[in-house]
C-alpha cells in the first residue's frame, strides 16, 4: 500500500456544492470498495508557471474529517516544465519534490466533475479536466474513474480521446445507463454504482423548516442566460421560475430557494445561484411564504435543507441527486440528457423535463407536469 491517493479535482471547499460532494463522497466509496485505507493520504497537484512568485510554492494542507476518520489532503504545487516532461516524454525528475511524491501515489481516482468526461461543456473544459490524468498516465500510475455520465461527445477528436482514457482505466464506474451501450459496442468492463453524492451525509445546522415545504434550485447558469456553449438557450427560463414560486406559494406552501453552485465573495455572474435565486426572490411583489436560503453554507448542510423539503424541483443535477438520495419527492428542469438517465437509474421516470429553448407559451405545461408529479406524492 502506497502513501498517496490521488483524488483529481478534489475540493470540499468548491463553489459548486455538487463537486464538493463528490469530494466527500468520494473518500467514502473508495473506502467501500477496498480502495482508501486509514493512514493513507489524498493528493492532487497545482501546476503554475511562475517561478519567481513565492505565493506559487505555497502548499495547500488540510484535514477533512469522513466516515469517522480525518483524512489529510496535500495540494502540491508544481512547476510546470515537470508537468510538460511528465507529460510528453514521460520525464520524472527523481530529485524534485513532485518526482519524489509521483513514485508514492497508489492509483488516480478521477470523476472529472461528475458529468464533465464529455465535451458539452466545450472543449477546454473537457480537456482541462484531464491534465492530471494524462501525466499520471505516461509514468504507468493506474486510473479508476469513478461514477459518473460518459459522453456525450460532440467531436470526434474528443471521442477518440476519452475512449483512449476509457482504454486505460483499471476500473471504470458509471452512475447511469446514458453511454452504456456504446461502452458495450467497444468492449468496455465498467461497473454500475451510484452517484458519489449518494455516499456524503447531511449535516445538520441550525434552520427552520415549514411543513409542506418546496425546495427550488434556481440555476445561476440558465437564469444569466450566458453560460458558455450554452448561452441563449434559455430565455424563458426566469420566467418559469417565477411562475413556479408564485404557483405553490399560493397554494399555501413555503418555498425555498435554495442555491447550490455560487460563491459569495466572488460570484460569476454567468453561473451563481445565489445571484439567480436573489434576482428571482427581488423579482416577487409579494415575499409572502418564500424563504431565500442566503447562506454560505458547505455541501453537507445545503444536503440537510433539501432533505427536509416535502417536495423539490432542481436544474442543478446534484441539487437534484441531494433530493434523490434523501428520498425527498422531486421534479427536474433538464438541459442535458443526463437527468433522464439518472433519475431513470434511481426509479424515477417522467419526472424530467428539458428546459434548452422553450418558449413562454410552454410554461403553463411545463407548470402542470411538475403539479401532477407533485400530487402523486401527497
Amino acid at each position: 500500500m502506497k502513501k498517496y491517493v490521488n483524488i483529481s479535482g478534489f475540493n470540499v471547499k468548491h463553489s459548486n456544492r455538487g463537486n464538493a460532494a463528490l469530494s466527500y463522497g468520494a473518500i467514502s466509496f473508495l473506502r467501500q470498495k477496498g480502495l482508501l485505507h486509514a493512514g493513507q493520504e489524498i493528493i492532487n497537484f497545482r501546476f503554475f508557471r511562475h517561478p519567481f512568485k513565492k505565493s506559487n510554492y505555497y502548499e495547500y494542507q488540510e484535514k477533512v474529517k469522513v466516515d469517522n476518520l480525518t483524512w489529510i489532503y496535500h495540494q502540491i504545487p508544481v512547476f510546470f516544465i515537470e508537468g510538460f516532461l511528465c507529460k510528453k516524454f514521460g520525464i520524472v525528475l527523481s530529485f524534485t519534490r513532485f518526482g519524489r511524491m509521483i513514485k508514492q501515489i497508489e492509483y488516480e481516482a478521477a470523476d472529472y466533475g461528475g458529468d464533465g468526461f464529455s465535451d458539452i461543456y466545450g472543449d477546454r473544459l473537457f480537456i482541462g479536466r484531464m491534465n492530471q490524468t494524462f501525466i499520471l498516465w505516461k509514468v504507468g500510475i493506474p486510473l479508476i474513474m469513478l461514477p459518473q455520465t460518459i459522453g456525450p461527445f460532440k467531436k470526434k477528436y474528443n471521442y477518440d480521446i476519452a475512449l483512449r482514457i476509457m482504454r486505460y482505466a483499471k476500473k471504470i464506474y458509471v452512475r447511469d445507463n446514458r453511454y452504456i451501450e456504446k461502452l458495450d459496442s467497444v468492449g468496455l468492463t465498467y461497473e454500475r454504482a451510484k452517484d458519489l453524492s449518494a455516499y456524503m451525509l447531511p449535516q445538520p445546522w441550525n434552520i427552520n423548516i415549514n411543513s409542506n415545504s418546496i425546495g427550488i434550485n434556481v440555476s445561476g447558469l440558465a437564469y444569466s442566460n450566458r453560460f458558455p456553449n450554452l448561452e441563449g438557450q434559455f430565455d424563458a427560463y426566469p420566467e418559469l421560475i417565477h411562475r413556479l414560486i408564485n404557483h405553490f406559494r399560493q397554494k399555501g406552501c413555503t418555498v425555498y430557494l435554495i442555491p447550490h453552485s455560487y460563491n459569495c465573495s466572488k460570484p460569476n455572474e454567468n453561473n451563481d445561484d445565489m445571484v439567480a435565486c436573489r434576482m428571482a426572490y427581488d423579482r416577487l411583489k409579494d415575499k409572502t411564504n418564500v424563504v431565500f436560503v442566503d447562506e454560505d453554507l458547505i455541501s453537507p448542510r445545503v444536503k440537510y435543507v433539501i432533505s427536509k423539503m416535502s417536495f423539490f424541483i432542481g436544474t442543478r443535477m446534484h441539487a437534484n441527486f441531494a433530493a434523490i438520495f434523501t428520498n425527498v419527492p422531486l421534479f427536474g428542469l433538464a438541459y442535458s440528457y443526463k437527468f433522464q438517465g439518472a433519475f431513470e437509474e434511481n426509479g424515477l421516470f417522467n419526472r424530467t423535463v428539458m428546459i434548452n429553448n422553450i418558449k413562454n407559451e410552454e410554461i403553463d405545461g411545463i407548470i402542470a407536469r411538475v403539479e401532477k408529479v407533485y400530487q402523486q406524492q401527497l
